[in-house]
């Protein structure tokens, strides 16, 4: 583009932290070409970030508003339609905020914002039930204003899709959550590294997950799955990378049952890419899933995975590696993990075949951006 700026998106997330969103989000960032677009952040965190330091190294702008949970609709609606005004050169905003959505890109239209983007990363409110009936109703109130509003809609899967817009396949656009396979490559120089930092014996099972703890993961039923296999198998080890709101209710009944030695609590990590190496089964229990990144970056590590059905197909890259098991008895899952086949699969390559590449998906996503952009000048 020579010596003219960069085109501008503001990507609007809840935060900047560990996520499957935020992780494909700053996978696309590293990949598409900065010199034609820019990406810019929205977020509801005033504390320093996980991403913070390497999206100002890229060049990105990163802009804090209060939340819903902090403010008024009336006044969280008048903050976005201010910082809007004040933010002409943004033309295209890409909002990853479920229902929240139909709120932001309402007010970008109402400050004439060009190209507004709805992304669906999930397939069903993350808080339900009747304690939050009040705010699942404001919710789907929301929720009825993205399609209005929206000149394009996407989503991890087309279950994601469905949920959050009610359209069929040909009005959303499925965009996949890629990774970049080649550093997901198995490796057992590395497995020996990871698990010597495990504490784990080469005859040791290591049974991983990768994720947020909160409702949706499912940790306490993890551990229950868990504490079935070690009656089975005494030599196994659980590891658990993330953290969350229910981090410390998880460690209590870890601490429980008596399972404190046996259960590896890593935190927020930036290298998931090795952790799985050192992993023999990867476990995703969810209550729900849009898509589940972890999951495909798990196939790309060639390691077997002991997935819920609530899980969308999607999520299956063809590899043999995924079995989907019903939520239930934990002892149907200690069934399933004693049952895998221990060889490692060798399958970055199917992921990639699989359409799974991040840049694919950053190069369609960076042509996207550009001929939308150039329609509405």
């Amino acid at each position: 583009m020579g010596n003219t700026e960069p085109l501008r998106v503001l990507h609007v997330l809840h935060s900047m932290n560990c996520g499957g969103a935020e992780t494909l989000i700053m996978n696309i960032y590293r990949n598409i070409d900065r010199e034609r677009v820019q990406f810019d952040f929205l977020v509801n965190v005033f504390d320093r970030m996980f991403f913070e330091r390497e999206i100002e190294s890229l060049g990105g702008r990163i802009f804090r508003m209060p939340f819903l949970t902090k403010v008024t609709p009336l006044v969280y609606a008048r903050n976005l339609r201010r910082f809007f005004m004040e933010h002409p050169e943004i033309k295209i905003v890409h909002s990853h905020l479920e229902t929240t959505t139909g709120l932001i890109l309402k007010q970008a239209a109402r400050a004439g914002v060009p190209v507004r983007i709805a992304h669906s990363h999930n397939s069903r409110f993350t808080r339900e039930g009747a304690r939050f009936w009040p705010e699942n109703i404001y919710k789907s109130y929301c929720r009825r204003k993205i399609v209005p509003n929206a000149t394009a809609l996407f989503g991890c899967s087309g279950l994601a899709n469905r949920w959050l817009y009610g359209a069929s396949d040909d009005k959303a656009a499925v965009v996949k959550n890629g990774i970049e396979p080649e550093r997901y490559q198995f490796s057992e120089a590395v497995r020996a590294e990871v698990r010597t930092e495990l504490s784990a014996m080469d005859s040791t099972v290591v049974l991983g997950h990768v994720g947020r703890f909160n409702d949706q993961k499912n940790h306490l039923f993890l551990i229950d799955i868990f504490a079935e296999y070690v009656r089975r198998n005494s030599d196994t080890l659980l590891a658990l990378a993330g953290e969350g709101v229910l981090l410390e209710a998880v460690s209590e009944k870890v601490r429980g049952l008596g399972l404190t030695d046996k259960v590896r609590f890593l935190g927020l990590r930036g290298d998931v890419n090795r952790l799985l190496q050192g992993f023999d089964v990867f476990l995703l229990p969810s209550k729900f899933e849009g898509l589940s990144i972890a999951t495909v970056e798990a196939q790309a590590a060639g390691l077997p995975c002991v997935v819920s059905d609530a899980v969308p197909s999607e999520a299956d890259q063809g590899c043999g590696l995924v079995t989907f098991c019903p939520l239930g008895g934990a002892s149907k899952w200690a069934d399933v993990i004693e049952n895998l086949p221990t060889e490692r699969k060798r399958a970055a390559d199917a992921v990639r075949a699989a359409g799974y590449d991040i840049k694919d998906t950053a190069k369609m996503l960076e042509d996207f951006y550009v001929k939308k952009n150039q329609v509405t000048i």
